[in-house]
């Protein structure tokens, strides 16, 4: 079955209401017919999802968090996240992180890109689409290798 089918879930973490509502919003008009997008306002909230998707098997293809929030920033929370869904899609978006956040989490949270408030939609969008493409045809490729190696252990066993 090929995964380029499905609605895919896009996870946006931020801990101010009015910029987590922006968000949504554009991504929804980007990317409603093809993902659901789900938000948390924290790193807590947002965790407790991932694990929640994990056991129901569903596939998060994309999370945007902010790195300034209280209690886990959001290079912390990508390092947990990074355990978990090594080959999730990860944007750090921040108005205030320096350099040193940026380069923990590429080096500790598989960061795929980093993007400074306000962001450019449009920018934005066409980032987003090239990493839910890179996303999904991962997926493909190791469902590929997957069938392949059951293919070649059932030819050497027969």
């Amino acid at each position: 079955m090929s995964v380029n089918n499905r609605k895919g879930i896009i996870l946006c973490v931020d801990d101010e209401p009015g910029v987590l509502a922006t968000l949504k919003e554009q991504l929804l008009a980007d990317f409603i017919g093809t993902h659901e997008v789900i938000t948390a306002t924290s790193g807590e909230e947002a965790l407790a999802f991932v694990e929640a998707a994990r056991t129901e098997n569903e596939i998060i293809e994309l999370i945007i968090t902010d790195q300034m929030m209280p209690n886990m920033k959001g290079d912390e929370f990508l390092k947990r996240v990074h355990g978990i869904l090594p080959e999730t899609m990860k944007i750090l978006l921040t108005g205030h992180a320096g350099l040193d956040s940026a380069i923990k989490a590429i080096n500790e949270g598989g960061l795929n890109r980093y993007i400074e408030k306000p962001w450019n939609a449009e920018a934005m969008r066409d980032d987003i689409k090239g990493l839910i493409a890179k996303f999904r045809q991962n997926l493909e490729n190791q469902y590929l290798l997957n069938n392949l190696e059951a293919r070649i252990r059932e030819l050497t066993q027969a």
